[in-house]
């Protein structure tokens, strides 16, 4: 069953693949769309798949990416006028503030210096126990090491 998706968006999402062609004389990419409307590739990406699935656009897929062109921009009026229940777009965006939150918070950690911390207090207990093992010198032969003066 096709995802279902907004009528407006479509409209949209078909707007931008219509300038992007023109502009560049090829079909869009997902990257190109989602750049020129704001959004993140993920969301554009389910959008071109759903709008795929209704005939609205082809999708022209490559080793490299996948370019989409308009098919059918007349079956976007089969499509409902408006979003029933929660969006992708929302639940992309929670995603992105979670990320971005973790993010800060590796980054807070970072600049405390608690990893420079460790890192001082691990080369200072090396330190101790290269100087233990320096004081006392192996002798093959057996006889006892010889006393500095």
């Amino acid at each position: 069953m096709p995802t279902s998706m907004p009528r407006g968006q479509a409209h949209v999402v078909v707007a931008a693949v219509r300038v992007l062609a023109h502009k560049s004389g090829r079909p869009a990419a997902i990257e190109e769309i989602a750049d020129l409307l704001g959004w993140s590739k993920e969301l554009t990406g389910h959008l071109v798949r759903a709008l795929e699935a209704h005939g609205v656009v082809r999708t022209i897929k490559s080793p490299f990416d996948i370019r989409v062109e308009v098919e059918d921009h007349l079956k976007i009026e089969e499509l409902p006028v408006e979003d029933h229940g929660p969006g992708l777009q929302d639940e992309v965006e929670e995603f992105h503030e979670r990320f971005k939150k973790k993010q800060e918070q590796l980054q807070n950690l970072f600049d405390a210096g608690e990893v420079e911390k460790k890192k001082q207090e691990r080369l200072a207990g090396l330190d101790r126990e290269l100087e233990k093992f320096k004081g006392s010198k192996w002798n093959p032969f057996g006889e006892p090491p010889p006393e500095d003066h």
